[in-house]
């Protein structure tokens, strides 16, 4: 902020302008690029002032194109992959998840695995848990009688 106190809003204007001498403007702009907030104020405030006097483009849409192609593109990273950009489409992965399933499916390798687990589990001499859970729903559903077989009011009427 020293720095900007020295600088008056003559030498904002004039830096505007275009016709400050080359140390003082690295200096207000080194200022501006250090993200001196005052220091942009003080540029806002001399635009202003000044801004009728600048002379107008003769043509904007050719300015603005000069400036876009000045701005460099960006990486496209989403094709330079090894398989390229539609394996990361979500309908691919989909698919391809789909008949990885399918595969392991119908190759009975879901069978070995639950076999597997089911001779681990006789071998610890414990019953799985979905075993366990199975027995449990049959034994309710076993208690329950058939319509007319109990004298309960809910079921003689």
């Amino acid at each position: 902020m020293n720095e900007f106190e020295r600088h008056g809003p003559q030498d904002w204007m004039r830096y505007v302008r275009g016709t400050l001498a080359e140390p003082m403007r690295e200096r207000l702009e080194t200022l501006l690029l250090q993200g001196d907030e005052q220091a942009f104020g003080q540029y806002l405030a001399a635009l202003e002032n000044v801004g009728g006097e600048l002379p107008g483009l003769a043509d904007e849409e050719a300015f603005s194109e000069r400036v876009m192609a000045l701005i460099p593109e960006p990486a496209d990273t989403s094709g330079t992959g090894r398989f390229g950009r539609k394996w990361s489409e979500p309908i691919v992965l989909y698919t391809v998840a789909a008949a990885a399933a399918l595969l392991l499916t119908f190759s009975g390798t879901f069978d070995r695995l639950g076999e597997q687990a089911a001779k681990a589990a006789d071998e610890a001499g414990k019953m799985s848990y979905s075993q366990r859970l199975t027995d449990g729903a049959s034994t309710w559903l076993g208690g329950f009688k058939a319509k007319g077989e109990s004298n309960h009011e809910s079921t003689t009427k």
